[in-house]
Order: structure tokens, then sequence, then C-alpha cells
């Protein structure tokens, strides 16, 4: 099964993102409103079941925090050919990214060539509408890692949650 990391949306952000995307041509689903940490790619049940303990560890080793978004523009260059939240990661963020790799090289994945850029894929634009970009200040609050399985489909793959990390709990 084709397998990614990422970071669940709120349902506060969740509504956020319908907003923006209501006009923008095939929005994504609401339930598939994330922020990729790590593409897994194809995996078994047990490859996935050895690294539970690992991003159990990893996630509580890191304490919640925020991460903004501060644009709504094409992702991932400017002809798209998706319209995203994007902004910097922020330091909490980069180590967390960071750390995730660490563990993962430890169990044999490599690490995507590109940077990584932070971003909530929100639509894909129909061939007749105009991309744009907006300035605002959405806020996706990290509190959780999860697994998520990748399942193809059109217009959209569906994700399915199968297995929650969360991060150390506030004192």
């Amino acid at each position: 099964m084709r397998c990614f990391i990422g970071i669940p949306v709120t349902d506060a952000l969740a509504d956020q993102c319908v907003t923006l995307s209501h006009s923008m041509g095939r929005a994504t689903p609401i339930a598939n409103l994330h922020l990729t940490l790590a593409f897994l790619g194809e995996q078994t049940p047990s490859a996935l079941s050895q690294l539970h303990g690992s991003l159990t560890e990893l996630a509580g080793g890191n304490p919640p925090f925020q991460q903004l978004l501060n644009r709504c523009e094409p992702f991932p260059r400017e002809q798209g050919p998706f319209m995203a939240l994007t902004g910097a990661a922020c330091p909490a963020l980069k180590q967390l990214h960071h750390d995730l790799w660490l563990c993962l090289q430890g169990y044999g994945f490599s690490p995507e060539a590109r940077p990584f850029r932070p971003h909530i894929t929100l639509a894909k634009p129909g061939p007749t509408q105009t991309p744009f970009k907006a300035i605002g200040d959405w806020v996706l609050p990290v509190n959780t890692l999860m697994l998520y399985r990748s399942e193809l489909g059109e217009p959209f793959p569906s994700y399915q949650p199968l297995a929650q990390f969360p991060l150390m709990a506030d004192d």
C-alpha cells in the first residue's frame, strides 16, 4: 500500500481551506487536507509496524507548535498545477522534518531530492480558471503526526489514516 506521513489539518483550518477553495475548480476533499512530511511509497503492513515504535518515540520527543501558512498560491510552480496554502517552515517544523528523516533513514528510506516546502493542497484549478494569490495568516496547529494510506483515484486520491502519533503533551 502507498503511504506517507503528514500532519492532519484541524477542523477550523479545514473550514478556512474550504472557503478559499470553493471557486478554484476541483477542490481537495476536506478529509484529504494535510501537510505532507514524508512519502514512504509502497509499503507492507509488516514494514509499517516496524516503524510504529520509532514514530511514537519521535513524536513524543517533540512539543506541539504552530506552523504559519501565509500565502495561497499556485504550487509547486508559478503555473501550478495546484493551488495551496504555503509558508516558510518554522524552526520547530524544520526540526521535526529533519528528525523524521533521520528516523526513516534508519529503516532504509531516502529523503526526497527536492527541498521541503510546507503546503496544504487546496485544489486543482480547471483549464479556464485563473490561479490567484492571496496573503493571510492561516495557522496549522501541529500536535500529532499521522501515517496515511493513499489510494489513487479521480479526480483525487483518497487518504485513510492508519496510525496517529501524538506530539509531547504540554505540561
